[in-house]
């Protein structure tokens, strides 16, 4: 089971057991330094956490943020900012193999599976682990200031 949103063009699906909670976009606070698909930090359930756009990040392009998408992302949790969302669905999907021309730089870590929606390509994603050490090391620093002022 996945759950499936789009960005920009692209259909995309994470894993369910990934997924903590969809809800509309939250006020995001840009983050110098970091990475284009960083938007900034949001706080969730109390907690700073990195925004990643993810047609940003799968495309290099913008497009319109619907919902934020909350999931597990190893040193906490991390919002990733989609289009749509459609739902919990059940993916068919099969793992590009061998080393994939189809995928470079940071879709090529992402990516796990590729498989339909509908006429569509639909992108199976890894468990987000995208986020880099220095965006954690700015959240963590933002809770700190947080909790003085």
């Amino acid at each position: 089971m996945a759950l499936v949103f789009r960005a920009g063009p692209l259909f995309c699906a994470l894993p369910l057991a990934d997924v903590i909670e969809t809800m509309r976009p939250l006020s995001t606070r840009p983050l110098a330094g970091t990475p284009p698909y960083v938007r900034g930090l949001t706080i969730l359930r109390g907690e700073p956490s990195p925004v990643i756009d993810m047609t940003r990040l799968l495309t290099g392009t913008t497009a319109e943020i619907d919902r934020y998408v909350a999931v597990r992302a190893g040193r906490g949790p991390m919002a990733c900012a989609t289009g749509p969302v459609l739902g919990v669905q059940t993916v068919h999907a099969t793992a590009p193999e061998g080393p994939s021309t189809m995928f470079t730089g940071a879709s090529r870590s992402l990516i796990a599976a590729v498989g339909r929606f509908g006429t569509e390509p639909l992108l199976v994603l890894r468990s987000i682990r995208t986020v880099p050490d220095e965006v954690w090391a700015a959240a963590t620093q933002q809770a700190g200031i947080g909790a003085t002022a």
